[in-house]
C-alpha cells in the first residue's frame, strides 16, 4: 500500500550518531518494532505479524507535520538531538520497486472508536494520544535473517538538518562546519532549532509592549476601579429605585 500523494516533506527526528551514519553511508536503517518504547504500537505489530504468518517485519517512522515539542523530547532529546527533513518525493522514490516494501500516513484512534479494521491496516494505526505526531510509517515485511534493513539513498532528498536549540551554540558550529562538505548551500541546509527560544518571537512581544506602553501602575489601576465602580452604580441605583428597593 502506497499513498496516493507522498507527502511534501518527511521529518526524521534522531540523534546525532545516526545521522553521521547516514551522511555516511547513505542508508536509511529499518528496525525492528519490538525495540519501540510505545508497547501499544510493538504489541498491534506483533499480531499482525501472527496473523500475517509474517516471519520479519521492520519499520522506519516519520513525520509530515511542524515541529513541536513533543518530537523533540520523545525522539531527539537532549543535546545530540536533530532533525533530518527529506523531501518526500524524493526519499520515497528509492522505496519504489522493492516488493517487501509499504508505506503509507499513519491513522489514529480512540479506544471506545476501534472498530473493525483491515488486516493489512494495522501497521499504519495508532492510539489518538500520539495524533500530534503526524505520522508516515514504512515497513518491510518478508523473510530474512538480517537484524535490519538498509536501504540506500541520495543525498538530495534531504531538505535540511536542523540541530537541538538544547547543543551548545560553539558545538552547534563545529558540527556545521564538520556537514559543510556534505551540502552545495550548507547555510540554508543546516540550522540551529529556535523552539525553546525564537529572538523574532520575543522581539515582536518587546516591540508590542513599548508601542502599546507600559504596564499601569497600582494608582492607574485603583482609579480604573472606581471610575468603573461609578458606572455601574448609575446603571443600576435608577433602576432599583423603580422597583422599590
Amino acid at each position: 500500500m502506497k499513498t496516493k500523494k507522498p507527502p511534501k516533506k518527511l521529518s526524521r527526528y534522531t540523534t546525532l550518531p545516526v545521522l553521521l551514519d547516514l551522511l555516511r553511508r547513505k542508508k536509511i536503517v529499518l528496525l525492528d518494532p519490538s525495540t519501540w518504547e510505545d508497547k501499544n504500537d510493538a504489541e498491534i505489530i506483533l499480531e499482525y505479524k501472527k496473523k500475517k504468518k509474517i516471519s520479519n517485519l521492520f519499520a522506519i517512522c516519520f513525520s509530515t507535520g511542524d515541529e513541536t515539542i513533543h518530537h523533540w523530547k520523545t525522539y531527539a532529546n537532549g543535546i545530540s538531538g536533530c532533525c533530518i527533513e527529506f523531501d518526500g518525493n524524493k526519499l520515497l522514490s528509492k522505496f519504489q520497486g522493492i516488493n517487501e516494501v509499504r508505506y503509507n500516513k499513519v491513522s489514529y484512534k480512540k479506544i471506545n472508536a476501534i472498530e473493525e479494521v483491515e488486516v493489512d491496516l494495522i501497521p499504519f494505526f495508532k492510539r489518538w494520544p500520539y495524533r500530534c505526531e503526524s505520522e508516515f510509517r514504512v515497513i518491510w515485511e518478508g523473510k530474512t535473517t538480517q537484524k535490519k534493513i538498509e536501504i540506500e539513498i541520495n543525498l538530495h532528498s534531504i531538505n535540511k538538518i536542523t540541530i537541538s536549540q538544547q547543543m551548545p551554540s560553539d558545538v552547534s558550529d563545529s558540527i556545521k562546519e564538520l556537514l559543510r562538505e556534505k551540502f552545495k548551500n550548507p547555510d540554508k541546509k543546516i540550522i540551529r532549532s529556535t523552539l525553546y527560544e525564537n529572538k523574532k518571537w520575543i522581539d515582536a512581544f518587546k516591540k508590542n509592549i513599548e508601542t502599546t506602553g507600559q504596564p499601569m501602575n497600582q494608582e492607574t489601576v485603583s482609579s480604573n476601579i472606581i471610575m468603573k465602580g461609578t458606572l455601574v452604580a448609575k446603571r443600576i441605583l435608577p433602576d432599583l429605585s423603580r422597583r422599590g428597593f
